[in-house]
């Protein structure tokens, strides 16, 4: 199928905005929340409080999500994420205008709207496979990607120009609206029926919960796919605390350094998209590994020694190219965590899969900041390795075949 065949498809265009509403909205909250705590309560540990509690408890209950989504139907599950999200993000603006928010309120708030969130994170990435035929899945993950990769770049534009224009609460109210827009377009599909022969009997939530913890540790290929992309996203980690350390030693002008950073993050976003696009041509069933353990080595190259030759174009090319190889990485990702996941698997699998994989990624933000105040071509090529160490698990540890 071609890209044009796969948006014709039916509940793809639908699937495809709420997927792009949801994020961007996501994207703006996390920005726009940090910015608020620091204007109204002056403090930049009650800031970091506030990410706290919008991100971690989400994180501790993707198991019971995925459950959730089993249980519900992934569509109804989506809806009732994002229209509580809206429902959220509107009281928190409210009672700001009142006057009445106080810190204790406010990350009881952050909290509900996390523990809802890995609906529609794990719920997105369950429909697309249900939508499209096998062969399509590659291009489906790629259009999917390359809206995730648009909205990492604009984002924090659009907050940062909200926040300044309207203020505060007016953009969390615009939030609020984007969630509520997602949960009409996720309204608008018709989900199919699992395509099960016999359906698993009705479980207690947190058994089934458990159940796909164990059914990930079990599944080599799944096994495999989350010490390889923890890997990854550790090196993506390191990059994060990196780049702005790297960009103002080589400037010396501390006053530019923000703009240059998000140029060069920007131009790293953008080749996402190109990237994403591209595999999403070239992979196919039974080519998945392949591709990625490629992609990831020249992720490796690109961050070291692409990025450590002590300039700004050569760290701009390094980001490009690592922006490159991480849509191929994606793609390839995806598709083969789809093919090897059993339908009656896919919500619980998904949901638990995306917080396991995402967990390299803080502790690379905590090793790149030990690393980086010693050296930035130490801290580059220890990111490197990391990424080395990813392909290497891929080849390794991810049979060849289902």
């Amino acid at each position: 199928m071609s890209y044009r065949q796969v948006l014709a498809s039916p509940n793809v265009p639908q699937l495809l905005l709420a997927a792009s509403l949801s994020r961007l909205a996501e994207g703006v909250l996390l920005f726009v929340v940090v910015l608020y705590v620091i204007v109204e309560f002056g403090s930049a540990s009650l800031a970091g409080l506030s990410a706290f509690f919008l991100t971690l408890p989400g994180f501790l209950v993707s198991p019971v999500a995925g459950a959730v989504l089993d249980r519900l139907g992934v569509v109804r599950a989506v809806v009732l994420d994002t229209l509580s999200s809206a429902v959220l993000i509107a009281t928190i603006a409210v009672l700001s205008w009142a006057d009445a928010l106080r810190a204790p309120i406010l990350f009881v708030l952050l909290t509900l709207y996390s523990l809802t969130s890995p609906l529609t994170s794990g719920g997105i990435r369950t429909l697309f496979p249900r939508f499209v035929p096998e062969p399509a899945y590659d291009k489906a993950n790629a259009l999917d990607l390359s809206t995730f990769s648009v909205i990492d770049v604009v984002g924090p534009l659009i907050a940062g120009a909200l926040f300044a224009g309207i203020g505060a609460n007016p953009t969390l109210l615009c939030v609020a609206v984007t969630y509520a827009l997602a949960a009409a377009s996720v309204a608008l599909l018709r989900e199919p029926a699992p395509e099960t022969e016999h359906p698993p009997p009705r479980q207690h939530l947190l058994r089934a919960a458990w159940d796909g913890v164990v059914h990930l540790v079990r599944n080599p290929t799944l096994r495999a796919l989350a010490v390889s992309y923890s890997l990854y996203q550790a090196a993506s980690g390191m990059l994060i605390v990196i780049v702005p350390v790297a960009v103002g030693r080589w400037l010396g002008d501390t006053d530019g350094t923000e703009r240059y950073v998000g140029v060069l993050w920007a131009v790293a976003g953008l080749a996402g998209t190109v990237g994403a696009l591209v595999a999403g041509r070239l992979v196919g069933a039974g080519r998945e590994r392949a591709y990625m353990v490629g992609a990831t080595l020249v992720c490796a190259a690109a961050i070291f020694p692409v990025s450590a030759l002590g300039s700004i174009v050569a760290l701009g090319a390094g980001l490009a190219l690592v922006g490159l190889s991480e849509g191929a990485v994606n793609v390839s990702l995806l598709s083969l965590r789809q093919r090897r996941t059993e339908p009656a698997w896919l919500g619980r699998v998904m949901t638990v899969s995306i917080s396991v994989n995402l967990m390299g990624f803080p502790v690379g933000t905590l090793l790149g900041g030990l690393v980086v105040t010693h050296s930035v071509t130490v801290a580059l090529a220890v990111a490197a390795a990391l990424a080395v160490g990813s392909a290497a698990s891929a080849r390794l540890l991810v049979p060849g075949e289902a």
